[in-house]
């Protein structure tokens, strides 16, 4: 009995130490809120040896969604390694070394820590404290990082601001890719953006980044964006090259590309064995050259309209014209009834209704237009920014020839001068090119009511191709 009793009290101690919140009740769906700081904000701590402490209304989890307890709270500036403890409701926030006199610090909790129903924070919560500095003589910074490749904010990215003294100033962004650095002292920053991957707090060599110098004057709040990219040592280099038309040549890399160097810069040459090649006359980044497209095919489309808007004038033309001269030769057939001189069925009688008919073919002849064929739309195309005045990178050109390719004739196509996304320039490089027409079953696609521009089913490259200039 005995050995069994204490069997039973080991087993009902076990149940305890693992004892979940009971079952009934309605469902706690409320995040935690922080009720209470100390210190409070915007108190000033002389001498402050103790630790900030947030406390919650509501008992709270050990575990957080991003990482470590350290990980939800940043400290600015960062003068030692944080450590953060936890309570029943309560966290409490210190520094190796205390906290530095004659400072402003700003701790944040970040949105990761969550009550025992898995109810988590809606929001950053802030406390502003100081030490001894004048929070008054400070300045602010502002704005979002985001990816130079997709044009999209980076949540949960690490901003750094280092001063002429060296100290670190730190904020991390929301799900937008937002960041606030307050209450910073005037003077010169260098701002870096970084994905900190491996969470030690230190720009890695290969997480995305991307860095700003700035200046700050006290009372300035200074808006700023960070464009962020994975580091890269290599220029960009021609992978193929593709005949979208015979006019219409495709160069594609290994890397994204500028968008904002010049075009002007790069060089693109065809050559072939035993013949002349044509000449390169124009070339756009990948973006652009949608943009030219569809500048093309909108002016397609008002022309369109136009065409609609004169017909219909010019059949309702017509019909009061018919309808106006039907009447008059009416009244001309019955004067001739009492004239020797008139012959029956008149020549006005008959004339009436085919002027109408001339001045509606007139009309309509006017109002015709010759249509050419859009320039071929890119497979794949990049499509526009989420994010306006953001153009994404893509990773091909474009170019146009001044004379068509000839049907199964290998061309060797060398690219130099070509600028990738990191900035490095010299990209170079040779690809071969074939020009393969398709096949004669082939239906093109429609876009606006005409062509794609590919070389229609079974044409042969005119030797004058219609250009788009």
């Amino acid at each position: 009995m005995a050995a069994l009793s204490a069997a039973l009290a080991v087993g009902l101690a076990g149940g305890c130490a693992n004892q979940s919140v009971p079952p009934g009740g309605p469902d706690d769906r409320r995040p935690p809120i922080v009720i209470r700081t100390e210190p409070d904000t915007f108190g000033v701590m002389l001498d402050f040896d103790g630790s900030v402490r947030f406390q919650f209304d509501e008992r709270i989890s050990e575990n957080v969604s991003d990482g470590g307890l350290e990980s939800a709270v940043t400290v600015s500036p960062q003068t030692g390694e944080v450590r953060v403890s936890h309570s029943r409701s309560a966290l409490s926030v210190s520094l190796d070394g205390g906290f530095r006199p004659g400072l402003v610090y700003r701790v944040t909790l970040l949105p990761v820590v969550s009550d025992l129903f898995g109810n988590r924070m809606r929001q950053a919560f802030e406390v502003v404290f100081s030490t001894g500095g004048d929070a008054a003589a400070t300045a602010t910074l502002a704005g979002d990082v985001w990816d130079r490749l997709t044009g999209r904010g980076v949540n949960g990215a690490t901003v750094r601001a280092v001063g002429t003294d060296s100290l670190v100033h730190v904020a991390r962004t929301d799900g937008q890719g937002v960041f606030a650095l307050r209450y910073l002292p005037a003077g010169d920053f260098v701002l870096t953006g970084f994905q900190d991957m491996d969470r030690d707090g230190e720009v890695g060599a290969r997480e995305a980044q991307g860095s700003v110098p700035l200046s700050l004057s006290t009372g300035d709040t200074v808006l700023v964006n960070i464009p962020v990219l994975p580091p890269d040592t290599t220029p960009a280099i021609p992978g193929r090259g593709i005949a979208m038309d015979s006019v219409t040549i495709v160069v594609e890399f290994d890397d994204f590309l500028e968008p904002s160097s010049s075009s002007d810069q790069i060089g693109v040459r065809l050559t072939r064995e035993g013949g002349s090649a044509p000449l390169v006359t124009r070339l756009l980044h990948e973006r652009a050259y949608e943009l030219y497209v569809d500048q093309i095919a909108d002016s397609f489309a008002r022309l369109d309209s136009i065409d609609a808007a004169a017909q219909a004038a010019a059949q309702t033309a017509a019909a009061a014209a018919a309808a106006e001269l039907d009447s008059l030769s009416d009244s001309l057939v019955v004067a001739s009834a009492d004239s020797s001189d008139a012959a029956p069925g008149d020549s006005l009688a008959v004339t009436g209704p085919d002027a109408g008919n001339a001045l509606a073919g007139a009309a309509g002849g006017a109002a015709a237009v010759d249509r050419r064929p859009l320039p071929p739309r890119l497979p794949n195309p990049l499509g526009p920014s989420t994010t306006p005045g953001r153009t994404r990178p893509g990773r091909r050109i474009v170019g146009q020839l001044d004379a068509p390719l000839e049907i199964g004739v290998e061309y060797q196509l060398r690219v130099t001068g070509v600028v990738n996304i990191n900035g490095l320039r010299d990209g170079a490089g040779d690809v071969t090119l074939i020009f393969e027409p398709p096949a004669p079953d082939t239906v093109p696609a429609e876009v606006d009511g005409g062509p794609t521009g590919v070389d229609a089913p079974g044409r042969v490259p005119a030797a004058d191709p219609v250009r788009f200039r």
